[in-house]
Formats: C-alpha cells, structure tokens, sequence
C-alpha cells in the first residue's frame, strides 16, 4: 500500500500522544484545550505542540501549564500567533510555554507572525 510513514518510522523508538481539544471547526473551549493537555501528559507525552491561540491570560491555565512544565518535566509549545503585532497572545504567551513564530521557506520572520518577548523559535 502507499501511505505517509510519519516522522516516526520506528514505533520502539518514539510515542506519540494525540488528543483533540478544538472542535471540527477549528473552534474550542479552554477546557477542552486544558482537558486535551491533561490526557497527554496522563498518557506519558514530554512534549506538547499547539498550533493554537486564542482568549486572554488565564491563572488557571497559566497554573496548569506551569505545573506539567515545572512538576511533571513536560515542554509545552505554541504559535506565537498571526496578527503581525507585538500583542501577547496566549497560551504562548505564557512564561512556561515556549513560543514559535513563523518564518518563510528563506527563513525570513513572515508579515503575519506575532513578535514579542516571549518568542522563543521560529520555524
């Protein structure tokens, strides 16, 4: 058959976790992301990516977040966000989140990516 192999080729190698915290519609709660989260950290996973953002700062997921990233030893990463501005966006914005820009296939940061303190890579 034909297929996509993945970046993991060699499951006795890597594990990888999934969990939906967005609805079909690319449109969620925050305790549907918090919920997602949670399952990857109770299912093992060390790193966590999202390509997500949206809503305001939150003690409650800066507490969570803070806490897989400090008791648990989870890396947490997050787009950065696409209004082309300065602005925090969150959950990337987060100290214990680390925030990935955007550049384009040159490696040049894009017109759209967010830039701010907390950016920590681009890719």
């Amino acid at each position: 058959g034909k297929g996509v192999t993945s970046l993991n080729p060699d499951p006795n190698k890597l594990d990888f976790f999934t969990s939906k915290g967005l609805r079909d519609s690319g449109h969620g709660t925050l305790s549907g992301v918090l919920s997602a989260v949670q399952k990857c950290v109770d299912s093992g996973a060390k790193t966590i990516s999202m390509s997500l953002g949206g809503g305001g700062l939150s003690n409650i997921t800066n507490d969570q977040f803070s806490g897989h990233y400090g008791n648990d030893g989870v890396l947490i990463m997050a787009a950065a966000g696409n209004e082309g501005t300065s602005d925090y966006n969150y959950p990337a914005s987060y100290a214990s989140v680390m925030s990935v820009a955007a550049v384009n296939n040159h490696g040049v940061s894009t017109n759209f990516s967010q830039y701010n303190d907390q950016v920590e890579i681009a890719g």
